[in-house]
C-alpha cells in the first residue's frame, strides 16, 4: 500500500515570488492524504528558505535539493521519492483550484484509469493559445490528441505506470517530449473539461520568457524532437503518428529559425533551414494545417514561406510578429 493517494511534484526554480501560492494551492486542496514533493533545483533566491519552512510546519511536505539540472531531472528526483499511489504535477508559479486533485482522482478510480487529466484557465488573464493547451479524450489517440496535451503539469498517472514505462528514461533523453509515452501508452484514461490548473502568464518562468540567449537551448530541441519516432517504432502507432512526428521536428527547426534570427545567429540559422529544406517540409500533410490551426493563417504563411526565405528578411519580420 502506498503511504499517500497522490503525490504531487513541485520542481522549484528561483520561484520566491510565487512559491508561496504554489503550495498554499495544494494544502488547500479539498482531497486529503496527498503529499507535496518539492524539489528545489538549485536556486540561487530565497525558495530553498521557504521550502524548508513548508517541510518543517507540513508533515506532508518533503523537499530535495539539488544543484541545478532543468525541469524534467527535478521532476525524476521528485518521482524517486514519491510515495503516492498517483504522481501530479505543479510548476512551482502556478495553482490548482481546491477542488482539482479531488475531481481528477474521484473520475480516475470510478474509470479504472491509469492517466487523466484537467483543463487549464490561465491567471492573471486568458491568453490567445488557450485552445492549444487542453483537448478532451475522446478515445482516439490522434496528433489532435497528442498536439494539445503534451505538457504532464495539468495530470495525474499512476505511479506504478510510470514505472512501466520507465517515465525517468524518456524524461532524461526527451525532456518534456517525454510525456507522450503515457498519452500514447496508458490503458485508460479520462479527462475532465473544468479548469482546475491555473496557470500563471505574464512573467520569465521556466516555460516561458524571453527568446534572447536561447539558441542552444532551442538546439536541444531539435535533437531531441527528430529522435521522437523513437517512441513509436515497431508499435501500432508508427504508421498513424510518422508524419505527425515529422511534423514535430519541422516545427522546432522552425522555432530554432526564429531564435537565431531574434539572437543575430545566422550560422544557426542557416543550418535550420538546410535542414527544412532537406526533408521538404511543406509536403507534410500536418505543416499547414497544424500551423494554421495553432498561429492562424496569415502567422502560418509567415512561418512557412517568409521565415525561411533569408536572414535578413528573418530578422526583420521576427522582431515585429514574435
Amino acid at each position: 500500500m502506498s503511504a499517500y493517494d497522490i503525490s504531487v511534484i513541485v520542481p522549484v526554480y528561483n520561484a520566491e515570488e510565487y512559491l508561496r501560492e504554489c503550495i498554499d494551492s495544494l494544502l488547500a486542496q479539498t482531497k486529503k492524504n496527498i503529499e507535496i514533493v518539492l524539489v528545489n533545483d538549485g536556486s540561487t533566491d530565497d525558495s530553498l528558505r521557504i521550502i524548508r519552512e513548508y517541510s518543517e510546519k507540513y508533515e506532508n511536505v518533503v523537499y530535495i535539493d539539488q544543484i541545478n539540472r532543468g525541469v524534467c531531472y527535478a521532476r525524476n528526483a521528485g518521482i524517486s521519492i514519491a510515495r503516492g499511489e498517483y504522481i501530479g504535477w505543479l510548476d512551482s508559479d502556478d495553482m490548482l483550484k481546491p477542488n482539482a486533485l479531488e475531481s481528477l482522482y474521484n473520475a480516475m478510480r470510478e474509470a479504472d484509469a491509469d492517466y487523466g487529466y484537467y483543463n487549464i484557465c490561465f491567471y492573471p488573464k486568458e491568453v490567445g493559445t488557450k485552445t492549444a493547451w487542453y483537448k478532451p479524450y475522446s478515445g482516439k489517440r490522434d496528433w489532435r490528441y497528442i498536439e494539445r496535451n503534451s505538457q504532464c503539469t495539468n495530470s495525474l498517472a499512476k505511479k506504478s505506470l510510470l514505472e512501466k514505462l520507465n517515465i525517468q528514461y524518456w524524461f532524461e533523453k526527451y525532456y518534456e517530449y517525454g510525456w507522450i509515452m503515457v498519452l500514447l501508452f496508458s490503458k485508460k484514461i479520462v479527462s475532465l473539461d473544468e479548469e482546475l490548473y491555473i496557470y500563471r502568464v505574464g512573467h520569465n518562468s521556466a516555460s516561458g520568457g524571453s527568446y534572447v540567449g536561447k539558441v542552444a537551448k532551442f538546439k536541444n530541441a531539435v535533437r531531441m524532437s527528430k529522435d521522437l519516432p523513437e517512441m513509436i517504432l515497431g508499435t501500432e502507432y508508427e504508421k498513424d503518428l510518422g508524419d505527425y512526428f515529422q511534423y514535430r521536428y519541422i516545427y522546432s527547426l522552425l522555432l530554432l529559425m526564429i531564435v537565431s534570427s531574434i539572437n543575430n545567429d545566422k550560422v544557426s540559422y542557416d543550418e535550420a533551414k538546410i535542414a527544412l529544406q532537406e526533408i521538404d517540409f511543406r509536403s507534410n500533410q500536418y505543416t499547414k494545417l497544424i500551423l494554421d490551426n495553432n498561429h492562424g493563417k496569415l502567422k502560418s504563411f509567415v512561418l512557412r514561406y517568409i521565415l525561411p526565405s533569408n536572414f535578413v528578411i528573418a530578422n526583420t519580420i521576427t522582431k515585429i510578429i514574435f
